[in-house]
């Protein structure tokens, strides 16, 4: 089972060349027109020819707000299957128990066990001394969180990536916010995504990007 997981770095044009019977493709964040986003990422060339008639999956940060209005083209538009925010059902006893947003609905159960062990066990440790938010475990942004959802939800032994650029570049089109903070945590990005790769050990990844990052795991491939 593959699963194809879309960020939205500027590596995202490499879409274009690829080739796949994979049906699944979780988009991560804004792909629709906002105040920070300057547009429909979905309507992109490449980006709409590779998403036509698959099932889509949206994941994204509940500190959007209720997203309803702005999602009703990518809805009309192409077949979203699922909707989640990036947290579990209350009681679920992680430091993301929260109510979803709008029409989202929180993380599968499938899920939970592992991102409790990753983020919250402390045997997964991250690299980012930055921040008191970041120093549990290694699942760090919502692409994160798709890779989790990809292997325990949908059951996938094969994840390909575009999109993940490390804020090594831009993203495919630029955006109305500043990403400084993220660029100067780049190393420590990687670090985590590495030590999350290695945790799923069992997977191949194959990622497509314009970083510099190869963490040389042979459950790896950089493209």
């Amino acid at each position: 089972m593959e699963v194809t997981i879309l960020g939205r770095g500027e590596s995202l044009k490499k879409l274009d060349k690829f080739k796949s019977d994979c049906n699944d493709v979780i988009l991560v964040n804004e792909f629709w027109k906002t105040k920070t986003n300057p547009c429909d990422y979905y309507r992109e060339p490449e980006i709409s020819k590779f998403i036509t008639g698959k099932d889509i999956t949206l994941v994204c940060t509940p500190t959007m707000g209720d997203v309803s209005d702005l999602i009703k083209d990518i809805e009309s538009d192409h077949n979203i299957k699922n909707k989640y925010n990036t947290v579990f059902a209350p009681g679920s006893g992680t430091d993301r128990d929260l109510l979803a947003n709008g029409n989202f609905s929180v993380f599968p159960n499938e899920c939970l066990e592992d991102y409790k062990y990753a983020n919250l066990s402390g045997k997964l440790k991250i690299y980012d001394v930055h921040s008191d938010e970041w120093k549990q475990g290694c699942v760090r942004g919502s692409l994160a969180w798709a890779v989790i959802l990809a292997i325990n939800y949908y059951k996938a032994d094969r994840v390909t990536i575009f999109g993940l650029d490390f804020y090594e570049k831009d993203y495919l089109v630029p955006q109305n916010m500043d990403y400084e903070q993220e660029k100067k945590q780049s190393q420590s990005i990687k670090n985590d995504f590495s030590l999350l790769f290695k945790f799923y050990n069992k997977v191949r990844f194959t990622i497509h990007t314009f970083s510099s990052y190869d963490p040389e795991l042979e459950n790896v491939t950089i493209l």
